[in-house]
């Protein structure tokens, strides 16, 4: 038991400092956000799992010189360190659920909105939202603009040198399978057959590229139908007196049942955009 404990507590630490080793090693900014995005949590579990493992073999080595006497022992004592490793996973599974998540955004904030530098050495500008679109095609601008894709334009102003970095939207489309851009967008859906206690009903969903035109129709089943009367809107005259000095905005929106999400934006005119084309049961 002792071996497997320490097996268990090697695995768990090896696991941390590959994760560290591997982030630094990664020499952009936008390498490290990827990265991290897609596997620190999932690192971060693997860590705890070996950890927990680690005590619950632990735990079975406690009172050795007992066994003899009591039988009764052993499996009290591996009952106890079942459930203390048990505890120790699920409450870290929760944590890092539901709590870690908000702790790795304003890390991922950071590398994503630190200074870039040029292949000549100077350090680059990130363009505003207006400034970007000069350097974007007709296919990214519309990605933008359905909030599926979000790209952020750096600029070396001494030498003209510009990189684009592509980012996950707010909301969800589609690759359109005609243009390949991510601007399949559900227009509407019609219930063909409406769903009742003994059998499933049939929903069509229709989607439509905001880009190139292109139209999707896909059928689904329906267990039952879940109708949401929530709206979001801001008001037609809401104006920020002194735009030029905001750095951002943000939208905190919070269901029901207490689920709270946060969306940033540079500017009014995309924030309301954003909120006439949001639906909380598609987009939460």
């Amino acid at each position: 038991m002792y071996i497997l404990a320490g097996l268990s507590l090697a695995m768990s630490l090896g696991i941390f400092l590959y994760h560290k080793i591997k982030v630094a090693a990664i020499k952009t900014y936008k390498g490290k956000y990827d990265y991290i995005l897609m596997n620190q949590v999932r690192a971060y579990q693997y860590v705890v799992y070996a950890f927990a493992a680690a005590l619950f073999f632990y735990g079975n080595t406690i009172g050795d010189a007992f066994i003899v006497k009591s039988i009764v022992y052993v499996f009290v004592r591996a009952f106890i360190s079942l459930c203390v490793a048990t505890l120790v996973a699920y409450v870290s599974y929760l944590i890092l659920k539901f709590y870690y998540p908000g702790v790795m955004d304003k890390q991922l904030r950071k590398l994503r909105y630190a200074p870039r530098i040029s292949s000549a050495g100077n350090e680059m500008r990130l363009l505003s939202e207006e400034e970007e679109d000069v350097h974007l095609d007709a296919g990214m601008q519309a990605e933008e603009n359905v909030f599926s894709v979000d790209y952020d334009v750096w600029v070396d102003e001494k030498t003209g040198e510009v990189k684009i970095e592509k980012y996950a939207g707010y909301l969800e489309a589609l690759e359109c399978g005609s243009c390949g851009f991510k601007t399949l967008t559900l227009q509407s859906e019609e219930i063909v057959k409406p769903a009742t206690e003994k059998e499933e009903g049939e929903l069509i969903r229709h989607y439509k590229c905001k880009y190139c035109g292109a139209e999707r129709h896909t059928k689904y089943p329906i267990a039952r139908i879940i109708k949401s009367e929530s709206e979001y809107k801001l008001p037609d005259d809401y104006v920020l007196k002194g735009q030029r000095k905001v750095k951002s905005i943000m939208i905190e929106i919070i269901s029901t049942k207490g689920d709270k999400k946060e969306y940033f934006f540079q500017n009014t005119k995309q924030a309301s955009e954003f909120l006439a084309q949001f639906d909380f049961d598609k987009d939460a």
